[in-house]
């Protein structure tokens, strides 16, 4: 419902801007049935992210309980990772899937500026393909990140140069992770024969 306001016997709508608008001016419109309409989608929206969150707790609980009892049977303290489960079948399965937020603290840019040097060094002149593939895995995306994958490339490159050699370990030293986060994907086979994701994305159904 859109914020409403009482003056008196008199009751305003509030619009984007904080104007007050006149009840019995919005009464029977469009702007009325609008508002419901969004008010109520809205509130539904809210009520099943409530359902799912809720859901997902339960199933990390659930799963957690057993497999940290297979972990137990093993002689380990509790289960770490993730991992997939089939039902008898092997027609339906649950996997879990750790994903890692990895960083680069401060030695990236030491790591940066020995391969300049190492560039400049060059009297002959350095590979335009390391040059590329350099200036690439430097370049900062919209959030003011490098691209984790295309820095890790760079260790691949075979260069023997101490000041490359120098700025790989600087990179390798310099990987942290800043975060994880845990997904839960359930799976079925189709008429094919094929696992496929059972969704529970709203806007992919």
């Amino acid at each position: 419902m859109a914020d409403i306001i009482k003056e008196g016997k008199k009751k305003y709508w509030l619009n984007g801007e904080g104007d007050k608008v006149p009840e019995d001016v919005i009464k029977g419109t469009h702007h009325q049935t609008r508002d419901q309409l969004v008010c109520k989608m809205v509130s539904e929206a809210k009520q099943l992210q409530t359902i799912i969150r809720n859901k997902k707790r339960q199933w990390e609980r659930e799963l957690r309980e057993y497999l940290d009892k297979i972990a137990k049977q093993e002689g380990l303290e509790e289960w770490v990772g993730g991992t997939t489960i089939f039902n008898f079948s092997m027609s339906e399965s649950v996997s879990i899937k750790i994903a890692k937020k990895m960083i680069f603290d401060e030695r990236l840019q030491l790591a940066k500026q020995k391969i300049d040097a190492l560039i400049a060094s060059r009297s002959d002149g350095s590979d335009p393909l390391i040059v590329s593939l350099v200036e690439r895995a430097f370049k900062l995306d919209n959030k003011g990140e490098v691209d984790y994958k295309q820095m890790i490339g760079l260790r691949q490159i075979q260069c023997d140069d101490p000041l490359w050699l120098e700025a790989m370990d600087l990179i390798a030293d310099s990987q942290k992770v800043q975060s994880t986060k845990t997904y839960y994907y359930c799976q079925e086979k189709d008429e094919t024969g094929k696992m496929v994701t059972i969704t529970l994305d709203f806007a992919a159904l």
